[in-house]
């Protein structure tokens, strides 16, 4: 979280979401507003006609679509598990382990949070509002990618316990979130936050006796 650098030329990001392909159908555009409007009013302020209303349908159109605003908060979770499982997946891909797959992680986890950074906001804040069944899978597939992110840290540093480790990166991944999704950034601020989450992932930590 393959790895490359961003052309000088690109513009940079607005604080908006910049998904990489025009949604192809109406679910997709609803999905996309839904998510932009739970992020800059939160899930329980936003109604299915201001979602509606964004991309120019009556409330009640949305339900052709999404059998409910549960449902399409659920859609917005999967959508961004989906998009920081194939950035992570793709740093995988690449030779190296250790510190380079570590540094791999950190940037592809910063490059989709600047590039979806309402999606990856509402993946962050708002699934607490869905019911604990709806929840719980979210959450597995959450603490499964924490978990392997921790584990490549603990490769690196082997005097960390399996808790000092999931905090470190806890506590990366909530820094990197926190920037991105309230920041208006633009591309330089990528390389800066990288190395502060790396330094971060290599702060020191006191050991307990």
């Amino acid at each position: 979280m393959s790895e490359g650098t961003v052309a000088e030329t690109a513009e940079p990001p607005t604080h908006a979401d910049e998904p990489s392909r025009r949604p192809p159908n109406r679910r997709a555009l609803i999905l996309e507003a839904a998510i932009q409007l739970f992020h800059e009013r939160g899930y329980p302020a936003t109604s299915v006609d201001d979602i509606g209303s964004a991309v120019d349908v009556s409330g009640p159109a949305i339900y052709r679509h999404f059998s409910s605003k549960e449902e399409i908060l659920i859609e917005a979770m999967i959508l961004a598990a989906d998009e920081v499982h194939q950035a992570i997946q793709a740093t995988q891909a690449t030779e190296g382990n250790g510190e380079p797959l570590l540094e791999r992680y950190v940037s592809a986890y910063v490059r989709t949070a600047m590039r979806r950074s309402a999606l990856i906001a509402v993946w962050t804040s708002e699934a607490r509002h869905l019911s604990a069944q709806r929840r719980s899978p979210m959450s597995r597939r959450l603490r499964a990618w924490i978990n392997d992110w921790a584990a490549v840290l603990a490769s690196v540093r082997p005097e960390l316990t399996k808790d000092q480790a999931h905090l470190l990166v806890t506590a990366t991944i909530g820094m990197i979130t926190s920037v991105a999704t309230t920041a208006r950034v633009d591309w330089q601020t990528q390389d800066r936050l990288t190395t502060i989450a790396m330094a971060t992932l290599h702060a020191p930590i006191e050991q307990t006796q």
